[in-house]
């Protein structure tokens, strides 16, 4: 179990890296457009669409490097002042409960992918659906971390 979690946080520091990344070049391509635009008056039309290809692809990739690392928005207020017993049964009821969302996430992501895999870039022949894989991606990633959790915190209880 513990080969399992260890490589899976270092697939979480892989997508952090991916994410900080892919971050830096949504960063560049904007920052670019703004002077070509603004300085030299001309406007790549393609920028646009390659950073909104970047921004889906930053978000869930983030999203899912962040609940790996527990560092998504948690309200943990009324969960810290509970006995340490209560507190892992809450962690896991939320582990559980987001199983579903995160299947819904997956059957419609792969959906709205394959509907817009139909549909290209307005400025270039790339089909929008390669954005929106992001989801579907994310979701599967998010399945396997959240199974790692629940199974860590069963296999925690049975040999403590």
């Amino acid at each position: 179990m513990r080969a399992l979690t260890r490589g899976l946080d270092a697939f979480a520091w892989f997508l952090e890296h991916v994410v900080a990344l892919a971050f830096a070049t949504l960063f560049a391509v904007v920052v670019l457009n703004i002077v070509l635009r603004n300085v030299a008056g001309i406007a790549w039309l393609w920028i646009p669409a390659v950073a909104r290809l970047l921004f889906v692809w930053i978000v869930f990739l983030g999203v899912a490097a962040a609940v790996r690392r527990n560092e998504h928005l948690v309200v943990d207020f009324f969960q810290r002042r509970m006995p340490r017993r209560v507190q892992k049964a809450v962690v896991f009821g939320i582990h559980l409960a987001s199983l579903p969302f995160f299947a819904m996430l997956l059957v419609y992501g792969l959906q709205v992918a394959r509907v817009r895999m139909r549909i290209p870039f307005d400025t270039w022949q790339f089909p929008t659906g390669w954005a929106y894989m992001a989801v579907p991606v994310a979701a599967v990633i998010l399945i396997v971390f959240t199974l790692e959790r629940l199974a860590s915190t069963i296999w925690e209880r049975r040999t403590s």
